[in-house]
């Protein structure tokens, strides 16, 4: 009798501890929902992130192009009374025959408008005499002449520079050099020359 009370106790005992103990597949649907909050949680911190990753982008480039705006109404107010010059330039070329005159007025209208550029810091860059740059120039045509080769010649358009920076590339025509054919002609001449130096000496 005590045996199977034993027994019974025993039996109650194991079956206490299998209700008490936490169900497998209940821990693997628990740790499934918190993996599910994690993502979800972190979904919505990145589409935030990127929500305000794009309006700090735009209100950037807003800033930029408020920039732009505000640099070329500068410019362009330095500009304006260019513009009233030339007009009364134009007009008086109408009412007038004295072209000297015109001429001067035409010019002073000129040097106040590269005025006007150089204190925006718009400089023309040299070209006639120097030697041909890429990173500068912008080569028209070569043409043979008395010049070293790659120097340039004429300046069909005038470049600039903003800084250190080329607002515009000069376009130029360069020397090619002497060509062969004069060059062995001259060399030619040259012996000829001495040759007859040296017979009248003789």
């Amino acid at each position: 009798m005590s045996n199977q009370k034993s027994s019974q106790t025993h039996e109650e005992t194991i079956l206490s501890e299998e209700v008490t103990q936490p169900s497998p597949t209940l821990s693997a649907m628990e740790e499934l929902e918190k993996l599910r909050s994690e993502r979800d949680e972190f979904r919505e911190i990145s589409l935030r992130k990127v929500a305000e990753l794009e309006n700090f982008r735009r209100r950037t480039e807003q800033e930029r192009q408020e920039l732009i705006v505000h640099a070329n109404t500068k410019l362009l107010q330095k500009l304006l009374p260019v513009l009233d010059d030339l007009q009364r330039a134009v007009e008086s070329g109408r009412n007038s025959t004295d072209y000297k005159a015109l001429l001067d007025g035409v010019e002073l209208v000129f040097n106040k408008t590269l005025q006007t550029f150089q204190d925006a810091g718009v400089v023309p860059m040299p070209t006639v005499g120097e030697q041909f740059d890429t990173n500068l120039h912008e080569a028209l045509m070569q043409m043979p002449s008395e010049a070293p080769e790659g120097q340039i010649l004429q300046e069909a358009q005038r470049g600039f520079m903003l800084g250190n920076k080329v607002l515009r590339y000069a376009r130029v025509i360069v020397s090619a050099g002497m060509p062969q054919s004069a060059n062995t002609d001259a060399a030619s001449t040259n012996l000829e020359t001495t040759g007859n130096s040296n017979a009248s000496a003789e």
